[in-house]
């Protein structure tokens, strides 16, 4: 992945994607509740991958973790150092890549991902990572936001994800899979799962928004002719969305709800 695409993105992170007031601070206790008891989570020692501008990370800390953030983005890091306030708890944060942790084996109670593995084109590489920086029975938490299978945005989703399967080739089978195919590829490794839902809002985007999202969300994934080819998915996507669903400036309210997805391994990788 480049970080270009997310540098840019860092001024407008909080505005786009950030949490409506309180949910932040659910999304992190559940977090919380899933590494250790209160009384062991002053000790935690948690890394959190693609930390971005920090609205799970600084909720986080500020429930006693040790937070270590880790982001490709030098911008979305300086982003996250500009929102934290005083007297919050302090972070440590890093630039790396999620292929090469720059953290010692076994040493991290938890690592956590929030809207990133989707992005990448080698799950099980990224994976093996993870669980090398993990202590022994450590959790792997990944996270994202649910919307119904019938709103609009997740019917673009799939959508996207049929044109790209036709399309083919390996430069785009990492935007093809989503977080069920995860949730399968990690339980196969010998991950015991378990799922949380946590917290509910609503969002109104116009379908134009949706489909910028998508768009914005997909081009880190690869370059050069895959690039290319990726651009062209996406006009197809457009002009069957333009079928669909008709003007794509009309705004539509869906709700949502974030979802924990935890895998622990009790053997090592």
């Amino acid at each position: 992945m480049s970080a270009g695409v997310f540098d840019g993105a860092a001024a407008d992170y909080d505005a786009a994607r950030g949490f409506p007031a309180g949910v932040g601070e659910q999304v992190a206790q559940a977090a919380a509740d899933w590494i250790g008891p209160a009384a062991r989570l002053p000790a935690a020692r948690v890394l959190e991958v693609g930390v971005g501008t920090g609205r799970i990370a600084r909720p986080l800390a500020a429930l006693g973790a040790r937070v270590i953030g880790m982001d490709l983005a030098r911008q979305m890091l300086a982003q996250l150092r500009a929102n934290l306030a005083a007297g919050q708890p302090a972070l440590g944060l890093a630039q790396g890549d999620v292929y090469h942790l720059p953290i010692a084996a076994g040493v991290c109670d938890a690592v956590v991902s929030v809207h990133v593995f989707q992005l990448l084109a080698d799950w099980p590489a990224a994976v093996a990572e993870a669980r090398r920086v993990l202590r022994p029975g450590g959790a792997f938490l990944n996270g994202y936001e649910w919307r119904p299978p019938d709103s609009p945005g997740a019917r673009l989703m799939a959508r996207w994800r049929l044109i790209l399967a036709a399309a083919g080739g390996p430069a785009l089978a990492g935007a093809a899979r989503d977080f069920g195919d995860l949730r399968a590829e990690l339980v196969q490794t010998g991950a015991a799962y378990s799922e949380r839902n946590v917290g509910n809002w609503s969002t109104t985007r116009t379908l134009a928004r949706h489909l910028e999202t998508i768009e914005h969300r997909t081009w880190p994934l690869s370059g050069g002719a895959a690039g290319a080819a990726l651009a062209e998915c996406f006009v197809e996507l457009r002009l069957w969305a333009l079928a669909e669903f008709g003007a794509l400036d009309q705004r539509l309210t869906v709700p949502h709800r974030f979802v924990w997805q935890r895998f622990v391994w009790r053997d090592p990788a």
